[in-house]
């Protein structure tokens, strides 16, 4: 997902110059405005596939929250969501009050959401995880994946049926289509802020089109020459050890939560040989029989190690089931599990098939289970798992792309990258990587935050304002050290 990168940047120059037509760019009300800001949004139309102009189009939805500034940089925030399959529309108004209002001070911030996603035409949510989330949610530790699966061949032959070219739905085009609409609304530099996936589309966006990037600020470092669907394994089981000895060193916790390690596997284990089967009925919603079983307890686990908060309950969380109580951890494990029915999941899979999956066929399972034999079985369990995951980007009929897709990314861009300690899925050695080959870059690790570091610590919002504001100085980061660490239930 480089000979090619020169006429990339000049073809978008000249097809920007046609698309500044009334038809092309489009004015519509918006569905999200912060108090106290003036919004303008819209629509660019853009090709659905660029090698191909006249063949089909798609419809990138922009929110331009203008600065209160009234003498602002010419050079705006753009906001790049992740997932893949996130709205940043969707996602604005927690993302604003959180920390982007701080950035727009003295430069508009730009919100887009990227092809397949949020308001862009056509985007790729499948409604059938919504129609079949009791399915879903009711699943035994033997048929999830294959429930899943089901759910997505539904989606898939929706989306197959409306002629939607699936295969132009990747990072590539995405950092073209942003681009694209960045230099409608008359910006000729911006700087890019990238959570997760997002930050992945943004090295992509330094890869591809260097002169228009003023600085990047990378959270929750997604490195391309990554392997995910390996190292998603690893990470898990590290962030796991940083949760486990940080009880264990904190008086509290491990008071309350004695030898929580040793608790959470034999729970594991012994959930695997025993589940439990529990009713539970969530609001406006109908009775549910939730199994739970070692294998959903560690995907409930690793999707908490996300959030500050969330994190925080983890102990108490494990030893109430330990004790033969469920209700909360079967509310918050089910909201969580609930959750996969709010991204796109069509645009999901076709990006991470085609830029994930696909690119590697050498992936090695053995190197999993030789250092954690415990989770042999577990690497089944989700649909991206073992045992489905070569059938569903089947499915997808996903190629792989250009292997530069896959290749590490060398700029000299300023970027300011920042990892969570307690991140289960992008870890701080995913910056390390990143690090290696930048230029001009400053790798700080928060130690008492998850995924989405900006949203969880001020400190690193206080580090990318004096970032942004002077991309070429090493930002001060004493702050760091003065973070609060987690208070525990």
């Amino acid at each position: 997902m480089v000979i090619r990168f020169i006429c990339l940047i000049t073809c978008v120059l000249i097809f920007v110059s046609v698309a500044t037509a009334q038809e092309i760019v489009e004015s519509t009300q918006c569905v999200e405005e912060p108090y106290g800001f003036s919004t303008v949004c819209g629509y660019v139309t853009l090709p659905e596939d660029y090698e191909n102009p006249t063949d089909g189009a798609v419809q990138i939805y922009y929110a331009q929250i203008k600065s209160q500034s009234d003498n602002p940089q010419p050079d705006p925030l753009v906001y790049l969501t992740g997932g893949p399959g996130s709205s940043g529309t969707q996602l604005l108004e927690s993302s604003f009050r959180t920390y982007l209002r701080s950035f727009a001070g003295d430069r508009d911030i730009i919100v887009i959401d990227q092809r397949g996603t949020g308001l862009s035409v056509p985007n790729l949510y499948c409604r059938e995880a919504m129609t079949r989330l009791a399915d879903v949610l009711q699943t035994t530790r033997d048929t999830h994946a294959e429930t899943v699966l089901d759910v997505l061949t539904d989606c898939h032959t929706r989306l197959s049926e409306s002629d939607i070219q699936l295969d132009t739905f990747h990072s590539q085009n995405n950092a073209r289509d942003i681009t694209n609409v960045l230099l409608s609304l008359g910006y000729e530099e911006w700087n890019l802020v990238g959570v997760s996936y997002g930050s992945r589309l943004a090295l992509t966006m330094m890869r591809d089109y260097p002169n228009f990037v003023r600085s990047v600020i990378l959270d929750s470092v997604y490195p391309l020459e990554a392997d995910l669907y390996i190292d998603a394994y690893f990470s898990a089981e590290r962030a796991l050890d940083v949760l486990f000895t940080t009880c264990e060193a904190d008086i509290i916790c491990n008071t309350a939560y004695p030898d929580l390690e040793t608790v959470f596997y034999d729970l594991y284990h012994e959930l695997n040989r025993n589940p439990v089967v529990t009713e539970f009925t969530p609001p406006r919603y109908q009775t549910l029989q939730v199994e739970i079983n070692g294998y959903r307890l560690y995907d409930w686990v690793f999707s908490w190690l996300y959030t500050v908060n969330s994190i925080q309950s983890i102990p108490r969380l494990i030893y109430e089931l330990h004790e033969g109580r469920t209700d909360n951890i079967v509310r918050t494990g089910t909201l969580y599990e609930a959750g996969f029915t709010s991204i796109s999941l069509g645009m999901h899979y076709t990006v991470q098939c085609q830029e994930e999956y696909i690119s590697d066929d050498n992936r090695n399972y053995r190197d999993i289970l030789d250092e954690f034999p415990h989770l042999d079985g577990y690497i089944r369990y989700p649909v991206e798992g073992l045992a489905t995951v070569e059938r569903l980007c089947d499915l997808w009929q996903a190629q792989p792309r250009d292997r530069v897709a896959n290749l590490p990314v060398t700029s000299d861009i300023p970027a300011l990258l920042l990892s969570g300690n307690f991140d289960p899925i992008t870890p701080p050695t995913y910056a390390d990587l990143v690090d290696a080959t930048l230029d001009k870059s400053y790798n700080i690790v928060l130690p008492h935050v998850g995924h989405g570091v900006l949203r969880s610590d001020r400190c690193a919002v206080e580090i990318a304002l004096e970032f942004i504001d002077a991309p070429h100085r090493e930002p001060n980061s004493d702050c760091v050290a003065d973070t609060q660490p987690l208070m525990f239930d």
